[in-house]
Parts: structure tokens; C-alpha cells; sequence
């Protein structure tokens, strides 16, 4: 029998112990900080991000087994639709997100591979097209993970 998981209301919730692991990588922006993020077409980011969060697990490392469910119950509880899912050079990508008219006010995005699990929580007016020319590659360049 398995047990109800309790309702979460903040992502943080989920991911605060972990922020001091080692090869834990854990930000936290406030503000228009659409200039932070590069688009692999080149084009200029068209969308106003609000706030982000990111945690990027290393070496293969990740949430526990309880804490997925505790995000799985989280997405599921907050609505939010599955906007793409796809698979390319080893990595999985799965974006999802809270649309309101034009754009989309809320996402959540994780990429797998091999080396390194990564969520995303965006909040702002994020535009579909920036979303799929995200150049997540770009943003790892240069990034020192402490193993």
C-alpha cells in the first residue's frame, strides 16, 4: 500500500537539502534576467523571466526516490501541461508549463544525461519559441562542478 505524499507548496521544499551537497549546483535569480540566457539560433531572447531557480546534480546524481514523488505530486497538483519531451545526444528533455494566453507564466524543465540532472523553474512571460532554442549547453560551458 503505498502512502498519499503530502501536498508542497514550494519547490524549495524539495530541493533545499540538497543545495550544499557536493556536486550540487543550486541558483536563485529575481529580476528580468532573460539577458542571462543564450538561444542556439542566435536570435535575441524575446520573453521577460521574472525569477529562476536551477539545481544541477552531478555524476549522475539526483533526487531521491521520495522526493520525486514529492515533485511529481507537486507538478500534478499545480496543473502544469507537458510541453515538450524529446531525447538528443543522450540527453532527455522534458519541459512543462502553466500557459496564460500568449505565454507561458510558469516553467518547469529537467534535462538528463549521463553526467548531470538539471531543473529549471522559470516564472515570468516566457515565449514557446525561446523555450525550444534554449542553449542549456552554452550555459554549462565553464562551469566548475565540485566532485
Amino acid at each position: 500500500i503505498r502512502q498519499a505524499i503530502p501536498q508542497v507548496k514550494k519547490w524549495d521544499n524539495i530541493f533545499r537539502k540538497y543545495k550544499n551537497d557536493s556536486g550540487v549546483i543550486s541558483w536563485q535569480f529575481e529580476g528580468d534576467i532573460a539577458s542571462f540566457f543564450d538561444r542556439k539560433d542566435g536570435q535575441s531572447i524575446k520573453s521577460s523571466i521574472e525569477s529562476v531557480e536551477f539545481i544541477l546534480f552531478n555524476e549522475g546524481k539526483d533526487l531521491s526516490d521520495k522526493d520525486q514523488d514529492k515533485l511529481k505530486s507537486k507538478i500534478e497538483g499545480d496543473n502544469y501541461e507537458t510541453l515538450v519531451q524529446a531525447r538528443d545526444k543522450g540527453q532527455k528533455v522534458k519541459i512543462l508549463g502553466i500557459e496564460e494566453g500568449d505565454y507561458i507564466k510558469k516553467v518547469f524543465a529537467h534535462v538528463k544525461s549521463e553526467e548531470y540532472n538539471i531543473y529549471f523553474f522559470l516564472n515570468g512571460e516566457i515565449y514557446f519559441e525561446d523555450l525550444t532554442e534554449l542553449n542549456i549547453e552554452g550555459m554549462m560551458k565553464g562551469l566548475n562542478i565540485d566532485k
